[in-house]
């Protein structure tokens, strides 16, 4: 077994392709800001690499935002998630986690290129739905 596990960490990993991610809208999100209207803006990260990306941050938006923003991922072997956050930019303190969410990518490259359309529920830091 260590000699199998010396020879995974040796070689490199196959890349499967490309993951086009579109980043289109998000709706009814709670406000973060006392005194004014959230800036929303969505950070996405492929677990187990180091690819991270941001969108632009949509001032003033408040419980919505339309970013129709598109992201590419290098998916390799062991890809299997994409983690994304869905923050309130401050100009004075922290930014604000509005909610976040993991999306399972491992049955994508099965659907034969075909385009996936859906909504992702976004969940606050105690696990509720934000």
């Amino acid at each position: 077994q260590s000699e199998r596990n010396h020879k995974e960490e040796g070689e490199e990993r196959m890349a499967y392709g490309t993951l086009t991610v579109n980043v289109v809208e998000a709706q009814k999100l709670p406000s973060k800001d006392w005194t004014s209207k959230n800036d929303p803006y969505c950070k996405l990260e492929l677990k187990g690499s180091t690819q991270k990306v941001q969108t632009k941050t949509i001032s003033g938006g408040g419980k919505s935002a339309r970013w129709e923003e598109q992201f590419n991922f290098n998916i390799i072997d062991g890809n299997s998630q994409i983690f994304l956050q869905v923050m309130d930019k401050d100009t004075f303190s922290a930014d604000d986690v509005i909610g976040s969410a993991a999306v399972d990518i491992s049955n994508l490259f099965q659907t034969g290129g075909q385009p996936v359309d859906r909504w992702v529920h976004l969940k606050d830091s105690k696990g509720r739905d934000a």
